[in-house]
């Protein structure tokens, strides 16, 4: 049995689960389900090393000593990594395999937490219906903050991306208040940023169309994510917030420090699993080399992000993400004095938008219909 670990974390939640190993030493399966919990909040906070090492511990110590606790809160951590890694399938299906284990076993509180982290996943996902049937289940029974954090992150999300910042907004101090209380500084941490991710999806569709955005409000949200994050001890993708930054940047025009971010954070965000909103910041960096002399490459790569957004054609693909792409292509060949190819890429953003617009509402439609519309007080 392991004492406190190595990772040193500036959190209530933290410190709470350090204590609370250590006084239950001579209960070594209680012990071993706290370490799990402290490991998951290790690969949130970051540190994902340090958690695959306990994680591999545990997975051996369970193998001797079977336990079905153990076992789902096992699930639920390699879910969560495999998340943190790539956002994809096989996160969902690791989850997926805790909550079912976590009902059987009557482990209500971890089902709870598994159906908010599920609800999550369907959101990035863009699976409206996997978002309000998650949501529902968490509110079925009583929420607990760390439930409630979560949910109220993928909730807040769904309202934001139907437009409707107002109901967002509910939804996200409901969650602030569950992860203060809770002393969760990765939570905390993990709603400044998708708050300040969805403001940006705003900022960038509102340019787009014309529109003049809060520009000086956005940058100094997304660097406090950053302040924040290195105050608590880490996050599990601070390489996403140099991304924030280069899309706002892109639309204030400052082309030169936009495209060293890109070029820079690009790669390796792609690698871990954001391919499908990959093309639209090929699109912004093609973007910005058009705007700094760089025609030749800035016509290699919007020609890439050309073919690439062929891939998304699923009826769940980001709908928003490839009108931007097609919009910021638009750009890029009028700039680069191809009419032909900017008026089709035009056409293709208009018909993208028309098709967004239509999911928004039906997003509306369904988490109002789900009763939804706000927090439980």
């Amino acid at each position: 049995m392991s004492d406190v670990g190595p990772v040193r974390l500036r959190s209530e939640l933290a410190k709470r689960l350090d204590v609370e190993i250590a006084a239950c030493a001579a209960v070594p399966t209680r012990c071993a389900v706290l370490q799990a919990q402290r490991a998951i909040l290790w690969l949130r906070h970051g540190h994902e090393v340090e958690a695959r090492n306990e994680l591999g511990r545990l997975q051996a110590r369970a193998l001797v000593h079977p336990n079905v606790e153990l076992a789902a809160w096992l699930h639920l951590a390699e879910g969560l990594r495999a998340y943190f890694r790539a956002f994809g399938g096989s996160a969902r299906d690791r989850v997926r395999r805790a909550h079912v284990m976590a009902s059987e076993a009557g482990l209500t509180s971890l089902r709870s937490l598994c159906d908010a982290w599920l609800a999550q996943m369907a959101f990035v996902g863009r699976d409206i219906e996997g978002v309000v049937a998650h949501a529902g289940a968490v509110l079925a029974g009583p929420v607990d903050h760390a439930s409630a954090f979560r949910l109220a992150s993928a909730v807040g999300m769904a309202w934001d991306r139907a437009q409707q910042r107002a109901m967002a907004a509910g939804w996200y101090a409901w969650g602030r208040r569950a992860a203060v209380t809770e002393g969760d500084a990765a939570g905390i941490s993990a709603l400044i940023y998708n708050q300040a991710h969805m403001l940006v999806l705003h900022i960038r569709h509102a340019d787009f169309a014309g529109e003049v955005g809060a520009m000086s409000a956005a940058l100094l949200g997304v660097d406090s994510i950053g302040n924040f994050d290195g105050a608590v001890g880490g996050s599990a993708r601070a390489d996403l917030t140099p991304l924030l930054r280069a899309q706002l940047l892109t639309v204030e025009g400052d082309f030169t420090a936009a495209a060293a971010l890109l070029e820079t954070h690009l790669p390796d965000a792609v690698a871990a699993g954001l391919a499908r909103v990959g093309g639209s910041l090929l699109a912004d960096l093609a973007w910005c080399w058009a705007n700094t002399g760089q025609g030749q490459r800035a016509r290699a790569l919007a020609d890439q992000a050309a073919v690439e957004v062929l891939a998304e054609d699923s009826p769940r693909c980001d709908l928003e993400e490839r009108a931007a792409l097609h919009a910021r292509l638009a750009q890029v060949y009028a700039r680069l004095h191809e009419a032909g190819l900017a008026a089709r890429q035009a056409e293709a953003a208009t018909e993208a938008w028309a098709r967004d617009a239509a999911q928004r509402r039906d997003w509306a439609d369904r988490l109002a219909a789900a009763g939804l519309v706000s927090p439980p007080t």
